[in-house]
């Protein structure tokens, strides 16, 4: 019991303890919020899009495109979103906090977490991994869009809502990698040394620097005033949503890497982008950052104690 408790430990610890450097950093004024600002941009324009690539490229494609998984996850994650939808119904009056509330609930920092973490646990980086990036990128722009078009104080109409969706998944950096390494595995193009380097090491740039920004860009200030709210989206997020499907992953027969690769996609903390988006909508952006920082810190303990059952069940 206590060797799988430390496997689960230092699974996930060191990806936090980076995160942890990266709130260090910010509060000794190494990084302004200007800085913190770019640097995110950085990561999110080129570092991670270089990562992106570089795992796609010469993948085994026979792994990346698992229909079981696929229709899994599409499936989980549609069905969650409405189930936040009517909680938030049910429970909030305010619009702008509705909107903030359910892409807080539902939209995880798969993105950054989920290739590092996912390889911490299995010990090697699983292809599903970025199967799950191609899906969760284009669902998660999707159904954000829709609810914070709806509840948001700039509304739009369903044409523009439409446009708004199609510009996002078209124009997004990671889409654009994704795709890069798709279209040369499949036009069985190969990369010279002297391009091969320089991308391997940018794509090696990626996770630690995006781990370090996360922690810089937490502002703990906002948290008090929206503390129920906040509790209860972390909960539905870290909690209710690997605790309602993993058990059905496991029982429809998924692979072991791909029930790795759900449960540190259905249990990662509240996307940094999500506070971005709601800010930009008309939401109640004060929410969704208190979303984000709390899920962020408590997401350490529910990691592992997660990774922990999987170990003792034998999953991993």
């Amino acid at each position: 019991m206590l060797s799988d408790f430390l496997f689960s430990f230092n699974a996930v610890i060191p990806i936090f303890l980076v995160m942890l450097l990266g709130i260090a950093v910010r509060r000794m004024n190494i990084l302004d919020a200007s800085a913190t600002k770019q640097l995110i941009s950085l990561v999110f324009r080129v570092a991670m899009p270089v990562m992106l690539f570089n795992t796609v490229y010469n993948s085994d494609y026979s792994k990346l495109l698992d229909r079981k998984f696929i229709v899994f996850l599409i499936i989980s994650i549609i069905v969650f979103f409405f189930i936040c939808w009517i909680i938030a119904v049910k429970l909030i009056a305010d619009d702008k906090q509705k909107g903030a509330f359910i892409q807080g609930s539902f939209r995880g920092n798969y993105v950054i977490l989920g290739i590092a973490l996912s390889t911490e646990v299995l010990g090697f980086t699983p292809t599903l991994a970025v199967t799950g990036v191609v899906i969760v990128v284009l669902l998660f722009n999707i159904l954000s869009v829709v609810v914070l078009a709806y509840y948001g104080e700039k509304k739009t109409g369903s044409g523009n809502v439409i446009k708004t969706i199609t510009k996002s998944i078209v124009t997004n950096p990671l889409m654009i990698g994704i795709f890069a390494g798709v279209v040369l595995t499949v036009l069985n193009i190969e990369i010279i040394p002297l391009i091969k380097t320089p991308v391997d090491m940018v794509s090696s740039l990626a996770t630690p620097l995006a781990l370090l920004m996360i922690g810089a860009s937490l502002d703990f200030s906002q948290i008090k005033d929206r503390l129920k709210l906040t509790m209860i989206a972390s909960i539905i997020k870290l909690i209710v949503m690997p605790a309602l499907f993993i058990p059905l992953a496991i029982w429809i027969g998924l692979s072991t890497e791909g029930i790795v690769v759900l449960f540190v996609l259905y249990a990662a903390p509240t996307a940094i982008v999500s506070y971005v988006m709601a800010s930009h909508m008309g939401t109640d952006e004060h929410l969704a950052s208190s979303i984000v920082i709390f899920t962020s810190m408590a997401s350490i303990l529910t990691y592992t104690i997660g990774v922990y059952v999987l170990r003792v069940i034998g999953i991993v």
